[in-house]
């Protein structure tokens, strides 16, 4: 497996566990992936150019340092084709808010996050509430580089305030909802239902946007009603959030790239 600024921190180390010690010797945050729940939210959502990022290091540097941790050849690469290409705020975002009074919503994630809880969801819902020219101010225990991306495609404009080693303060600021809106078109057209079965078809979605519509949807069923998932991959990530909401499952691998779950109340 040559590791490239692309590949994502979960399929990393899973592969090669003992990168995670690589990693927190650049910045001790890392020491949070030794946590599986971190692994299964930040993890399967961030890349190795997100963790440069995160860590304030040179991305050549740490590509080179994790392939040689793992036994791999450091491959050529262009130091132009590793510059971050997103995650900059196109407008001073917390000036805006605070010179034009702003109504603001507060979020602060960083205690689910020392517990070893998943942000990822509840972060999503409050900013699925925050309409055009609001903004959203979420406090966390590190960068959150991987959700700028994501909530760039739904019209949110960020900036990032660092106020200590563990606690960054993000202004996130929703410039418009056209994107937000053809997004949930398009969730919607993901969704068949007939009678008591529900299909969901989350192919070709970036984690951890499978994992989210399916719970999300999960949330909606009737008791009588099961959920038919069209996936890419054997979800095995979802699996204990399904055990933990008392859901029996079975999985159907179609071909290479086609896999079936079938999910159902106990």
């Amino acid at each position: 497996m040559k590791i490239t600024p692309k590949t994502k921190i979960a399929d990393m180390i899973a592969r090669h566990p003992e990168l995670v010690d690589v990693l927190v010797s650049y910045n001790a945050r890392f020491g949070l992936l030794k946590n599986p729940v971190m692994r299964n939210t930040f993890a399967r959502l961030a890349t190795v150019q997100h963790a440069a990022k995160v860590a304030g290091v040179n991305l050549s540097e740490l590509i080179s340092t994790l392939n040689r941790a793992a036994g791999e050849a450091v491959p050529d690469t262009v130091a132009a084709d590793l510059e971050e290409r997103s995650g900059t705020p196109s407008v001073p975002v917390r000036n805006f808010i605070e010179q034009r009074s702003v109504r603001t919503t507060p979020l602060d994630v960083r205690d689910i996050m020392k517990t070893g809880g998943e942000p990822f969801q509840i972060i999503m819902k409050t900013a699925a509430r925050i309409p055009q020219g609001e903004a959203l101010i979420l406090e966390t225990l590190f960068e959150p580089v991987p959700l700028y991306d994501v909530l760039a495609g739904k019209g949110f404009d960020h900036e990032t305030e660092q106020l200590a080693d563990d606690h960054f303060r993000i202004w996130f600021y929703r410039t418009a909802v056209t994107d937000a809106r053809r997004q949930e078109t398009d969730d919607r057209e993901r969704i068949r239902e007939q009678g008591n079965t529900v299909e969901l078809d989350v192919r070709g979605l970036e984690p951890p946007g499978p994992m989210a519509m399916i719970l999300e949807t999960m949330a909606r069923l009737d008791p009588a009603q099961r959920l038919v998932v069209l996936h890419e991959r054997v979800p095995v990530f979802l699996y204990a959030k399904l055990d933990e909401r008392g859901y029996a499952y079975e999985t159907e691998e179609l071909d290479a790239h086609n896999v079936r779950l079938i999910i159902r109340k106990k």
